[in-house]
C-alpha cells in the first residue's frame, strides 16, 4: 500500500462518511498479505481490495499474484457472516491477467455451501477493470475458514 493512497482513502471516507462512522474503517500502511497479522483474529464485516498500481503512482509498484492470493485467503478467514468481499481487478498492466487468474481461481475453489460469489465485467470492453464479490453465507456461522471446496 502506498502511503499517497492511504492518504486519498483516508480523505474520501472522511468527507464521505457519516461523523462517527470513521473509527468503524481501519486502514493499514502494509502489503496486504499481512492482513492476517494486522487484524488478528477480528470479524470484519467489508474487506475491500484494488488491485494494481496507483493511476498517479510509480506503475512499477503493482500487486501481484502471489501476494494478492495470500491476503484473500487471510480476507476469507476474518469475514464474519453475512460480510461482503471485494476485489476490483486490473488486467491491462503486466503482470494483472497473471493475478485475476490467480484471484478468480481461487474464487472458484470455494464451497457454495458457505460462499456466494460473482463477477461483473464490461463485455464490450476488454481492458476494463473487473469487479469480483463474495459474500460469507450468513447461514454459514460454523464453517470453517473456507469450508470444503465444492
Amino acid at each position: 500500500m502506498q502511503e499517497a493512497a492511504l492518504s486519498a482513502t483516508r480523505e474520501r471516507l472522511d468527507s464521505s462518511l457519516p461523523a462517527g462512522a470513521a473509527p468503524e474503517v481501519r486502514l493499514f500502511h502494509a502489503c496486504h498479505s499481512r492482513l492476517q497479522e494486522l487484524v488478528g483474529s477480528c470479524a470484519a464485516r467489508v474487506v475491500a481490495f484494488n488491485l494494481g498500481y496507483l493511476p498517479s503512482g510509480d506503475k512499477r509498484v503493482t500487486t501481484n499474484a502471489e501476494t494478492t492470493v495470500a491476503a484473500l485467503e487471510a480476507a476469507l478467514e476474518v469475514l464474519q457472516p453475512g460480510g461482503l468481499l471485494t476485489i476490483m481487478a486490473y488486467t491491462g498492466h503486466p503482470g494483472g491477467k497473471e493475478e485475476f487468474d490467480a484471484v478468480e481461481a481461487l474464487l472458484q475453489g470455494l464451497s457454495p455451501a458457505y460462499w456466494v460469489s460473482s463477477e461483473v465485467r464490461l463485455v464490450n470492453r476488454p481492458s476494463a477493470p473487473v469487479l469480483l464479490m463474495v459474500w460469507r453465507r450468513s447461514d454459514a456461522a460454523e464453517a470453517p475458514g473456507r469450508g470444503p471446496a465444492r
